[in-house]
């Protein structure tokens, strides 16, 4: 899989939801206990970064298999972050889904992250969400 130093990128890799929720606690969002079960059971794929057997980077892939894909949950440990494992955690990702011959790999973000997708490759194009529950609510 993808290499950043001494760090190997895994492809769905065992990983319990437990340690996502904390991973979201500490990124600043809300837990959504109990719910990443049944995320990871519908999920196409998913991508972790441990280090020293911690969880510290997490990315989910929902995806039809053929065309499309989306990332969705990119997570960072904050003592992770600033150092590109964002980027080589979503670089992982689109090689992947691409090496599956995914052909189009959506992202949503906050405005201020624009920047780093954009390092990531993304072309940014209007889009619109309707949130029936908002993600800083549990």
């Amino acid at each position: 899989m993808a290499r950043r130093k001494d760090h190997e990128i895994q492809r769905n890799e065992a990983v319990v939801a437990k340690e996502i929720e904390e991973l979201r606690v500490a990124v600043g969002w809300g837990r959504l206990e109990n719910k990443y079960d049944r995320i990871l059971a519908n999920s196409y794929a998913h991508f972790t970064l441990r280090e020293n057997g911690h969880l510290v980077a997490f990315v989910n892939v929902l995806s039809d298999g053929i065309v499309d894909a989306f990332l969705l949950d990119l997570m960072v440990h904050p003592s992770m972050q600033r150092r590109g494992v964002g980027k080589a955690l979503v670089d992982a990702a689109i090689a992947g889904l691409t090496n599956d011959g995914i052909r189009c790999i959506h992202v949503t973000f906050d405005a201020e992250l624009e920047r780093f997708y954009r390092g990531c490759g993304f072309h940014i194009f209007k889009g619109g969400i309707i949130d029936n529950d908002p993600m800083d609510e549990n």
